[in-house]
């Protein structure tokens, strides 16, 4: 059951929040309305609250989404770590599943984008640091987000990030890399960040994470993430296909954030490194 551990009549609502409702749609659609509000409660604090109307056409279908709801919030419950989003709890009234959150008032690294266009590179690489720890937290959780991108992840104004958007995110069957039990093979993310393995469906886990990682870093640095210039259907077909090159970081970025974008944009999952290795990259590491 969605634990109703914060009371929903004491909690008032605003309109929806610009920063995190308008969202980039996955490449699987999820059927259901959702939007995320910030609310006041009764303590005077504001939290963010995520609610979503289930379709009630038939039982199957609103068991269906209940206990894909159930997924994420099994998951945030668990999860308490600077560099992800603080997970509150949840109630349900009637057809509203409603999951209160921290309220993080930066916005979106797509938003500050938006609204000051690319970054400098020593804003990106504090950014991408705090990425890396929210990642390696997951990871070591045996969890992967499966949908990380500028929209998903929030700015506090003291400039901490913080990893938001659980909807797409699994927990790992098992804690052996090695072992066949760990991959997963459904399609998700959204489809300029998503790694070559989840397109082609050929099982994957923590390593989708770090191709997205690098598709993140590209997209802070020149404002779009990579194939941006694609429509959504081409950029998967040259993504998913084994000969096709992605580009690089322009010239004027230092050597050492282009090789970290290509180490993360490695094909084959078993060469990419993981998000520990990762942390001990000269870019982010000096």
């Amino acid at each position: 059951m969605l634990s109703p551990r914060v009371n929903r009549n004491t909690t008032h609502l605003t309109q929806p929040m610009g920063s995190h409702g308008q969202k980039e749609k996955s490449w699987e659609e999820e059927p259901t309305a959702q939007y995320v509000y910030c609310g006041l409660t009764n303590q005077g604090h504001l939290i963010a609250v995520k609610q979503v109307a289930l379709d009630a056409t038939t039982s199957e279908v609103t068991e269906k989404e209940y206990e894909r709801l159930q997924r994420e919030v099994d998951l945030l419950k668990n999860l308490t770590h600077t560099n992800i989003v603080g997970f509150l709890g949840t109630t349900l009234c009637e057809n509203i599943v409603s999951i209160f959150m921290e309220y993080i008032p930066g916005g979106s690294i797509a938003n500050i984008l938006n609204q000051f266009g690319p970054l400098p590179e020593r804003v990106f690489k504090l950014y991408t640091q705090q990425i890396l720890e929210g990642v390696v937290y997951l990871h070591g959780n045996r969890v992967i987000h499966r949908d990380l991108k500028g929209n998903n992840i929030m700015l506090m104004p003291t400039g901490v990030v913080k990893l938001i958007d659980f909807g797409c995110a699994r927990r790992l069957s098992c804690l052996q890399t090695s072992t066949k039990g760990e991959l997963l093979k459904s399609v998700h993310g959204t489809p300029y960040w998503m790694a070559p393995e989840v397109i082609n469906e050929t099982g994957h886990g923590r390593k989708s994470d770090i191709w997205s990682i690098g598709c993140t870093v590209f997209e802070m640095a020149t404002g779009k993430p990579p194939l941006a210039h694609m429509n959504k259907i081409a950029a998967l077909f040259y993504i998913g296909a084994r000969s096709g090159i992605m580009p690089s970081l322009p010239h004027d970025f230092s050597p050492c954030a282009k090789d970290f974008v290509e180490a993360c944009l490695t094909r084959n999952p078993r060469q990419r490194p993981s998000a520990e290795d990762l942390q001990r990259h000269p870019f982010v590491s000096k």
